[in-house]
């Protein structure tokens, strides 16, 4: 059954609280108490949960995604609304272009004080996977290329800006880029296979 507007609400609510949680535990100090009473707190929080796990009530897909595109896989670790571990990330499309903007945190962390490059990655092979929805190509990766040209900064505004470059047959070619303010921190390339069912 799926969730009504409420529920949805709530559910998305709940994964906000979580991802606050996660950001906070990457940097969490205090003394023996202090951790024990969190602890204690999460197995209590976890105990509650388990009695209502496997009755998924949000869809994994959405086709009829009504101009925002992070609801076109609600659940995506990338840019769905209802996972915790999603950056919170503004999508959408001007023209043929599919931007995305936003910062991500301490849980998105590689390097210090940077995003690991392996989230990098992974919101370019969905934002250049929306350009291609975008364009009415939906397309399935093939092959993905990053070149990482600076460290890519925490809680930093980010731009990234995707195009479809060219199509040939069923094949797909879109280009990305992610800047902070003027400063060009990486740029991809993505070949996407045209899905038919």
């Amino acid at each position: 059954m799926l969730a009504n507007d409420q529920q949805r609400q709530r559910l998305r609510n709940i994964c906000l609280q979580l991802s606050t949680a996660l950001e906070s535990s990457q940097t969490l100090g205090g003394s023996t108490e202090e951790l024990a009473e969190i602890e204690a707190t999460l197995l209590r929080l976890n105990q509650q949960m388990s009695t209502l796990i496997g009755r998924k009530m949000v869809e994994y897909y959405t086709p009829d995604y009504q101009g925002d595109f992070r609801n076109i896989l609600p659940c995506s670790p990338i840019t769905g609304y209802f996972n915790p571990i999603a950056p919170d990330l503004n999508i959408w499309q001007e023209n043929n272009n599919v931007y995305a903007e936003g910062s991500f945190g301490k849980i998105h962390e590689g390097p210090p004080d940077c995003v690991h490059g392996g989230i990098i990655s992974a919101v370019y092979d969905q934002v250049l996977a929306f350009t291609a929805l975008a364009n009415q190509l939906p397309g399935l990766t093939a092959s993905l290329t990053i070149k990482y040209r600076k460290p890519t900064p925490l809680f930093t505004p980010l731009r990234f800006t995707t195009w479809l470059e060219k199509q040939k047959d069923r094949q797909i070619v879109i280009h990305g880029e992610c800047h902070s303010g003027d400063t060009l921190l990486s740029n991809a390339e993505g070949l996407f296979i045209l899905y038919k069912n």
